[in-house]
């Protein structure tokens, strides 16, 4: 970037309260959202009022910048990306203003997340309908913005249906109220929206008959019923628009009250054609959703819960989900009853069953809403694409849109899944393609072609619920012949320099589709040498699983995904900002000496190595794992900190000043000293010291205690061994109540805070150590025992980062954390809690271990 842009931004940034970003880093890591685009913007701006947005809309408009507003990042169509100013309101503007149980309204801002609301509402009986699959981490600005639906819109409907209210910035530099707008009589409007009126009057009829006759459709712009009474309504025709009309920054959504009960019918067919027929037959009773799944899915449902498992019958096709609700428990069984017996009676279906239990429901909900990113896990070169997944048909034309689908797919030898909402006449069906070849490349534009006319020739839309993008919007012209100009007229009005997305809806470029690829013929891998950790499948291999979905964006207890994000909302915080950063040093779009400076080590010293983003992510990104390579080569140039190096030698300062620990601490007691110590090591003067016993728990205990003939190996770790020995006298108790006898040898410290830190070579030198003072004890012991969680990740999954052989993998086998054993065992133990409630908080690392037999 030219210096004189760089003065541009930097004057910007004094002339907001947020914060503007146009270093290279902080722009690559937004230059992808969940589609398969990427596109690096000039800067990114984090407003944090609407004044803040008002200001960057006249310094755009003055410099020739575009604006592309954006949520998530979890759009599946590229529309949250371009040349220009990427504004990203997640960081500041998420606050949700207020919500009236009484009223059953909502007022947010557009970085305010859907998971959040529901948190919100959890108790209230009221509820917010529309439910993307990826409404956990959806911003209500983008889900606005792509007029969203979900598994219920069949009943429910789509975003659009809800909006009370908005606060819009248009392209004029003009800052509007819709419900003003709609109070006010056609003749008292700006003068830019009087125009917008007369050109629906003037058009009135050939709008209202241009569309196509199916109820979800987000395909271009929503211009019917845009006036009436003399009265011009903009709230729908906002819904959907992608950014390109306007910017809002608040919102109003009304709520309504939740059905208490509901019923699930679980229906399993032998083909597609059978579950269109059936969903035909099903809808006149009034269903509140009806999801499709396909043979792909099943097979990860029966993988993922074994009980799911033994319910999916062999040779399978695919399955239904028919949910009903209602405020009457026998309304929702009569009519679960009434559909099982017609898919019986009609032989639509080979079974069908009533779910009962409240774990199954909620079972077949959470495999449905998490399709698209269980399917990312599907191994080798060819992904999932979000290519032809949102078109809409009548429903009396399902059969012969899914038979067509087929037709197209198998004619190219194409390899696909197939799922959604089939209810509504909508199917995402995602193709498996490999945009590294050129042939597949190529065949983008064919399979869209070939979809399109089958859909349009159907009377069904292109865009369902997703929003055009960059992947559909050439398409709108053909869908719409007869008023695409006046969708060129309206976007003239209320953006009269084109500067809003320009690119997406009304431009009209051929090649956009397979313009921009993330992935595509110019796109090559340079091998990093120098590998400091072991990566069996390739380093690049696992920088490029992950497909930013942004679903490590959570900030509720929903999923425990990045503690850092969630406080702090900052993108460098986020695992996929580590992926992408990472992917361009493997593609060549950084050198390979980025990888060495400050501002990329403070994107990856974001993470702190806890593991939940690795456990918690649909593709199952290593991201931990690649963040201490990154910083392992950092280290291996300029070599560790005295921060690290006091930070990692826990076990040497255990060693060595336990016996004047207590002395260390009165000195630390003093502020001159904790200040003084801040200049020399980098450690927050605010930090409490933390003192080691004067005893270690080996000088408590023998090396063996008990004489069962179950032995386990007890390792202790540093906090056990020198600052809380009583945690491991307390164990070792427990474990001989277990009826097991306990060995400590002599040990060292598991790694984990070297390896964290980057220093790797000192990790490995920790392991060799352990491995020589008790490695010949594995074959004799049951276990090797944990009271630290930590210590049971590094023993179980970090040391095969470093050292990859037979006597590492029989160490994982036998690690068990002590919290599992008294589990499986508690018989054992006599527990008196004295009418207390005793609660256990499970430790992130310990998701990554079974539970014992």
């Amino acid at each position: 970037m030219s210096n004189n842009h760089q003065d541009r931004f930097a004057a910007l940034n004094r002339l907001i309260g947020g914060q503007v970003s146009s270093d290279r880093f902080n722009r690559y890591m937004l230059s992808t959202d969940g589609s398969i685009y990427q596109v690096e913007p000039a800067a990114v701006v984090y407003p944090k009022s609407t004044d803040d947005v008002l200001r960057v809309v006249e310094f755009a408009k003055a410099n020739g910048f575009s604006i592309h507003p954006r949520g998530a990042g979890s759009g599946l169509c590229g529309s949250a990306l371009g040349k220009g100013i990427v504004l990203d309101f997640t960081r500041f503007m998420n606050r949700l203003i207020s919500v009236d149980f009484e009223e059953k309204y909502f007022e947010c801002e557009p970085g305010y997340r859907f998971g959040e609301l529901e948190a919100v509402l959890k108790g209230k009986r009221l509820f917010f309908p529309p439910d993307p699959s990826s409404g956990e981490y959806a911003t209500f600005g983008g889900m606005y913005g792509t007029n969203a639906s979900g598994a219920h819109s069949v009943k429910y409907g789509n975003v659009a249906d809800y909006i009370m209210d908005a606060d819009v910035v248009f392209g004029t530099g003009k800052l509007l109220r819709l419900s003003d707008v709609l109070s006010k009589e056609s003749a008292s409007l700006p003068n830019f929206l009087k125009k917008l009126y007369s050109l629906y009057k003037a058009n009135e009829e050939k709008i209202e008959t241009a569309y196509p006759d199916i109820r979800y459709n987000s395909t271009g712009y929503n211009l019917r019923e845009l006036a009436r009474d003399d009265r011009l309504d903009l709230r729908k025709l906002l819904a959907g628009s992608e950014g390109t009309l306007g910017i809002v920054t608040r919102l109003k959504f009304r709520l309504f009250d939740k059905p208490p009960y509901d019923s699930l019918v679980v229906a399993f067919f032998e083909d597609m054609r059978r579950s269109a027929r059936a969903v035909q037959n099903i809808l006149p009773l009034g269903p509140s959703g009806i999801e499709i799944m396909d043979k792909s899915l099943l097979t990860f449902a029966g993988q993922s819960s074994q009980k799911l498992g033994e319910k999916i019958p062999a040779g399978i096709d695919n399955v239904l989900l028919i949910e009903f609700d209602s405020f009457k428990p026998d309304d929702c069984r009569q009519q679960a009853e009434k559909t099982r017996q017609l898919l019986v009676a009609e032989q639509f279906a080979r079974e069908a069953y009533v779910a009962v239990s409240e774990e199954e429901k909620v079972k077949y909900w959470a495999l449905r809403k998490a399709a698209v990113p269980t399917l990312y896990k599907l191994k080798g070169r060819k992904r999932i694409l979000a290519l032809i997944e949102d078109a809409a048909v009548p429903t009396d034309q399902l059969v012969e849109y899914v038979e067509g689908i087929y037709k197209i797919l198998q004619h190219h030898a194409v390899d696909f899944v197939l799922y959604g909402h089939i209810a509504k006449g909508l199917l995402h069906t995602r193709p498996l393609l490999d945009l590294k070849e050129p042939r597949d490349v190529a065949l983008l534009k064919t399979l869209a072609d070939e979809v399109f006319e089958l859909v349009y020739s159907l009377g069904g839309a292109i865009s369902g619920e997703h929003g055009d993008g960059r992947i559909r919007s050439v398409y709108i012209r053909r869908q719409y012949p007869d008023i695409f100009d006046l969708f060129l007229e309206t976007k003239q009005l209320l953006d009269p320099d084109n500067f809003f997305n320009p690119e997406i809806i009304t431009a009209h470029d051929p090649d956009q589709l397979k313009s921009n690829l993330r992935y595509g013929p110019q796109y090559h891998r340079i091998d990093i040498a120098e590998r400091r950790l072991e990566w069996p499948e390739g380093f690049e291999n696992e920088v490029e699983k992950c497909h930013g979905c942004s679903q490590c964006t959570t900030v509720t207890v929903a999923t425990r995904m990045c503690p850092i994000y969630k406080f702090t909302r900052d993108e460098a915080a986020t695992p996929k900002a580590k992926a992408n950063l990472l992917r361009a040093l493997i593609s060549g779009r950084v050198d390979d000496k980025d990888l060495l400076e400050r501002d990329f080590q403070h994107v990856i010293n974001q993470c702190v190595n806890c593991g939940s983003c690795y456990r918690e992510c649909p593709s199952n990104v290593n991201i931990p794992k690649m963040a201490v390579e990154a910083r392992a080569r950092f280290i291996a140039k300029y070599g560790p900190t005295v921060e690290s190096r006091l930070l990692t030698h826990v076990e040497l300062a255990g060693r060595t000043t336990r016996k004047f620990s207590r002395g260390i601490k009165l000195f630390l007691k003093s502020k001159a000293a904790r200040q003084m110590m801040e200049k020399m090591t980098g450690i927050s003067a605010r930090r409490e010291f933390i003192e080691f016993q004067s005893k270690s728990l080996f000088e408590r205990i023998s090396a063996r205690e008990g004489s069962d003939r179950t032995r386990v190996l007890y390792f202790a770790g540093c906090y056990a061994g020198y600052i809380r020995p009583e945690i491991g006298e307390s164990a070792i108790k427990v474990l001989g109540q277990l009826g097991m006898s306990v060995l400590t040898p002599d040990q060292h410290c598991c790694g984990l805070p070297m390896l964290s830190k980057g220093m790797v070579d000192q990790a490995r030198g920790k392991i060799n150590k352990n491995i020589n003072k008790w490695g010949a004890l594995i074959d004799s012991v049951e276990h090797i025992v944990v009271t630290c969680s930590s210590c049971g990740l590094s023993l179980m999954q970090e040391w095969s980062y470093l050292l990859d052989n037979e006597m590492i993998r029989r160490i994982r086998q036998k690690v068990i954390h002590i919290s599992r054993l008294v589990a499986a065992r508690s018989e054992r133990l006599s527990l008196k809690t004295a009418g207390m409630a005793v609660a256990y908080h499970y430790p992130c690392h310990l998701k990554i271990q079974p539970d014992p037999e």
